[in-house]
């Protein structure tokens, strides 16, 4: 008998690179709001994918940013709770974009 797996995952990056669309895509449904707008995601919004063997829980975060107001410093403070005691950080990347300097 193979051992069933499970993790937590947290996905993180910039406002509006698809964190939200790949969540999404990976649990089939959608569970996490898509928009052009940047911080529609003001909460970690968890969902789970399941395989036969495996199972995930995904942790979709608000995007981290250079904080303008103390909304954005709570709301990078909520990504940083949320990559606490987490298997593994996705950081997910706007290819078109490139990794910028901050």
């Amino acid at each position: 008998m193979t051992a069933f797996r499970s993790g937590v995952v947290a996905v993180v990056g910039r406002p509006n690179v698809g964190k939200s669309t790949l969540v999404n895509a990976l649990v089939g449904q959608k569970v996490a709001i898509v928009s052009d707008k940047p911080q529609t995601t003001r909460r970690g919004i968890h969902a789970i994918w399941s395989t036969e063997g495996a199972q995930v829980v995904l942790t979709d975060t608000p995007g981290y940013h250079k904080p303008r107001t103390l909304l954005g410093v709570r709301l990078n403070e909520l990504v940083g709770d949320a990559v606490s005691g987490v298997d593994v950080v996705l950081h997910v990347v706007d290819a078109a974009a490139g990794v910028g300097t901050g």
